[in-house]
C-alpha cells in the first residue's frame, strides 16, 4: 500500500503543479497549497488551507521575534498535510509585509541616461547586465538604505507608447534572509519571497477572471493592518492604484473615489484581507456597494476548492486567505 501511495505522488507530480503559499502575520500563520494540471487551461485546485495561531510578540511588523515559535508553527502547518509524495514536494513561496517593501516604476530611459547605457542592438540577460547597477543605485536612492543591505528585484514592461518601464522591488535584506532560515529551520526550502500587496492583487485578479467577463472593470482591495491598498483593473491590467492612509486623502472612501477618477465605469469590488478593519474604518461592503452602484464580493478559495482533499469550509471562505493563495499562485501559473 505505502509503494502504491508513492507511486500515486510521483504520476500527480508529472502531470500536475503543486505549490504552496505561507503568509506569517502578527496573529497567525496560514498555508494555501494549490495545484494545477499541466498542459491544460483548467483553473487551479485548492488542495489544502491551513492555519496556526501566533502568540502575541511572536511577529511584529516585519520582524520575525521569535523564530522558534515561527518554525514550530511551520511544521505545525505542513505536519497537517497528507503523506502523499506530491504534497510533499512543494515550491514554497513566503510573503513580506507592505510595510517592509518597497516598490518602484521607474522610465527606462531615465535609467539608461544615468547609468550611461546604450540599449541598441542589446537585449535580454546583456541589457539586464548593463542596466544593474543603475537599478541598484536607484533602489538605494528611493530606500534611503545601501545597497548592501537591500535584496532587490526588478523587471521591464513595455508600455503602450512604446516606451518601457522598470519596476523595482526592494527590501531589508535582513527580512529575506530571517525567512529563509526560519523556514531552513522547518526543513522547508523557499522558492521565491514576494511582498503582501502584490500576492493579494494575483489572488484577487486571479477569482475575478474566473468570475466575471474580460471587458468588464473591477477594484481590487487588499485591507491589513497598517491600511488599505486598491487597484483599479480593466482588461489590459492595472490602470490605477492607491494606498491609505495617506497625505493626500482624508478617508478611505475618498482614496478609493479618485482611483475610479471622475467618471468611474466599475462592474465589480473584490476586497480581501482583513475585511473588519475596513468596517471599523466606517467602509462597510454595503456602502462601497452604493458608491460605486455595483456588486461588493470578499475574496474567498471556496471556488477553487475542488481538489482531492477536503478543505475546512471556515477557512475556504476566509478573505484573510488572498496573500496565501497569491503566492501559491505565482508558482503555478504561466
Amino acid at each position: 500500500m505505502g509503494t502504491e501511495t508513492l507511486l500515486r505522488g510521483s504520476v500527480l507530480t508529472v502531470t500536475r503543479r503543486f505549490a504552496a503559499g505561507i503568509d506569517i502575520t502578527e496573529g497567525a500563520l496560514r498555508l494555501a497549497v494549490v495545484s494545477k494540471r499541466l498542459h491544460a487551461n483548467r483553473p487551479v485546485c485548492v488542495e489544502r488551507l491551513e492555519e496556526v495561531l501566533l502568540e502575541p510578540g511572536v511577529v511584529m511588523g516585519g520582524d520575525f521575534i521569535d523564530r522558534m515559535a515561527i518554525s514550530a508553527a511551520l511544521q505545525e502547518a505542513f505536519s497537517r498535510l497528507p503523506a502523499r509524495g506530491a504534497l510533499r514536494s512543494l515550491r514554497c513561496a513566503m510573503a513580506l509585509p507592505a510595510s517592509a517593501t518597497l516598490i518602484a516604476r521607474v522610465p527606462l530611459a531615465r535609467l539608461t541616461q544615468a547609468g550611461q547605457v546604450s540599449i541598441s542592438g542589446v537585449a535580454g540577460r546583456d541589457l539586464r547586465g548593463l542596466l544593474e547597477p543603475a537599478v541598484l543605485a536607484e533602489a538605494e536612492r528611493v530606500s534611503g538604505i545601501e545597497r548592501g543591505a537591500l535584496a532587490v528585484d526588478w523587471s521591464i514592461q513595455a508600455l503602450e507608447n512604446g516606451g518601457a518601464e522598470v519596476t523595482i522591488a526592494a527590501t531589508g535584506r535582513q527580512y529575506v534572509e530571517a525567512r529563509m532560515e526560519t523556514a531552513a529551520t522547518a526543513n522547508i526550502v523557499l522558492s521565491a519571497i514576494e511582498g503582501e500587496p502584490c500576492a493579494a492583487l494575483r489572488a484577487l485578479r486571479y477569482s475575478a477572471a474566473m468570475e466575471i467577463d474580460p471587458q468588464e472593470r473591477f477594484v481590487a482591495c487588499w485591507v491589513e493592518s497598517a491600511g488599505l491598498h486598491a487597484w483599479f483593473v480593466g482588461e489590459d491590467g492595472v490602470e490605477n492604484e492607491v494606498r491609505y492612509p495617506a497625505p493626500e486623502y482624508s478617508s478611505a472612501t475618498e482614496a478609493l473615489t479618485d482611483l475610479a477618477g471622475d467618471d468611474p465605469d466599475v462592474q465589480w469590488i473584490y476586497i480581501g484581507g482583513d475585511i473588519d478593519l475596513l468596517d471599523r474604518a466606517g467602509v462597510s461592503m454595503s456602502m462601497l456597494a452604493g458608491l460605486f452602484g455595483c456588486p461588493v464580493m470578499p475574496f474567498e478559495c471556496a471556488p477553487f476548492c475542488n481538489g482531492a482533499q477536503r478543505v475546512d469550509e471556515r477557512l475556504a471562505h476566509s478573505p484573510l486567505f488572498a496573500v496565501a493563495m497569491g503566492l501559491a499562485l505565482r508558482e503555478v501559473l504561466p
